[in-house]
């Protein structure tokens, strides 16, 4: 395979819009069979809808299906004690991974892969590497398939792999992650560093004053997978000096998305894998390509463990136009997190808002912070916590608050507060939490 193609698998992604719907449609009909047959959770789900396999006969039908979320899984595993909250569509013995989502929003859920899933996946993982920058020869760094056997980490390792580049999956055991990358690893000259925590990362290059390229000289570009502003991605590149590439994953479906050159900060989707919606969050309704509103995917390809019209969470606009880089696959553009989300007055207001105005300033750049939202919503008022970088000057409250206040069009108070104030997660940083 060329280094140069702009695709892995050009014919797949290129694919026209009409052959793309069909394909799309075959293998709906394929999961609704499926899940109808051998889930527990869907035949009941569907049964209580009034909807039957025979009634989807092509992609158009998709909206029949009733959606689906993360508390419907709940709440069949609370009544059936099944971990698979009664989505597993094969024996258990089958199965060659098991992994579970991250719990931003609640209590984990848990789900597998058997081989043929596995080996899809990670042909899907390589897609979307290819397309951030990876290559044959690469070396890049994965801790984390050494550190966290969930989610999307292990896969990302073996798409680069299926590319033909090399993993270092150092742990980093007593080190920081940013030591092992630029420590532990120096001399592996890496082509590709994959961050993880970027605030710590940053934090470390900054106060040891390293120059990244000094250690790996042939590094290309920095990677990771999180919601980026244009604040985050700027600071990124002043302290890598190399650009950063965007990806995003989900660990409830191994779903691979990411940036090419020309749609940033978009996000292409595999579309012969999975069908992707938006619907409003309150109706369910569906919403046409270019509106805002809440993803909702299909999963097209998985045998162990699919779901179908399933509630990210995530407040997104779709465009399926063809992107320059020839891609006639459709290309999302995150808006937020309704997790990391409080609604003040008649707007909702997202951490990535009042992350681009915090980071703004010299004394606030990259700083830990949080919107604190009130038990009853919406709230009269944005609250924020944050901390600052160095001493705290007069007036900076104050300050913040005026611009977060005419940036988002909504009265906001800034509090200043000590790092032990702002609550971190073990696998995210917490960006909203509830007033006591």
């Amino acid at each position: 395979m060329e280094s140069s193609q702009k695709h892995w698998n050009p014919a797949v992604e290129t694919m026209s819009r009409d052959k793309l719907r069909d394909l799309q449609s075959e293998r709906l009909i394929q999961q609704v069979q499926r899940v109808y047959e051998n889930s527990p959770f869907f035949r009941e789900f569907y049964d209580a809808a009034k909807v039957k396999p025979s009634d989807i006969r092509s992609i158009d039908d998709i909206s029949k299906l009733p959606i689906m979320g993360k508390d419907d899984l709940r709440d069949f595993r609370a009544k059936s004690g099944d971990p698979f909250c009664g989505t597993l569509c094969v024996p258990v013995a089958d199965l060659i991974k098991i992994h579970k989502s991250t719990g931003t929003s609640g209590t984990p859920n848990t789900f597998g892969l058997n081989q043929a899933d596995w080996d899809q996946a990670t042909e899907n993982f390589a897609r979307m590497l290819w397309r951030t920058g990876i290559r044959p020869g690469f070396r890049t760094n994965n801790w984390l398939e050494a550190a966290m056997t969930w989610h999307g980490y292990s896969m990302t390792a073996w798409g680069a792999r299926k590319i033909g580049a090399t993993v270092f999956t150092l742990e980093p055991d007593n080190r920081s992650v940013v030591q092992t990358n630029l420590e532990l690893l120096a001399g592996a000259d890496l082509n590709a560093i994959f961050i993880y925590h970027p605030e710590i990362e940053v934090g470390y290059i900054r106060q040891k004053q390293i120059k990244p390229k000094e250690i790996h000289p042939n590094l290309q570009f920095i990677y990771s997978a999180f919601l980026c502003t244009d604040a985050r991605r700027r600071i990124l590149e002043e302290a890598w000096q190399v650009p950063y590439k965007n990806m995003g994953a989900s660990g409830d479906q191994y779903i691979p998305c990411s940036e090419c050159e020309y749609s940033a900060p978009a996000h292409h989707y595999l579309e012969d894998q999975f069908y992707v919606e938006t619907v409003d969050s309150d109706s369910l309704e569906r919403l046409p390509d270019g509106e805002e509103g809440e993803l909702v995917l299909t999963n097209l390809w998985a045998e162990a463990n699919p779901l179908l019209r399933y509630r990210m969470e995530d407040v997104v606009r779709i465009n399926r136009d063809p992107c320059e880089c020839g891609s006639t696959h459709a290309r999302v553009t995150y808006r937020g997190r309704y997790a990391w989300s409080v609604k003040v007055r008649d707007r909702r207001i997202f951490s990535d808002d009042v992350e681009n105005v915090i980071w703004s300033k010299p004394e606030t750049e990259f700083a830990a912070y949080q919107l604190v939202k009130s038990k009853t919503q919406p709230q009269e008022v944005l609250k924020v916590k944050t901390t600052v970088l160095g001493e705290n000057r007069p007036g900076l409250e104050s300050e913040l608050a005026a611009e977060l206040s005419e940036s988002l069009g909504v009265p906001a108070e800034v509090k200043i507060v000590d790092l032990t104030e702002i609550a971190v997660g073990t696998v995210k940083f917490v960006r909203v939490t509830t007033e006591e």
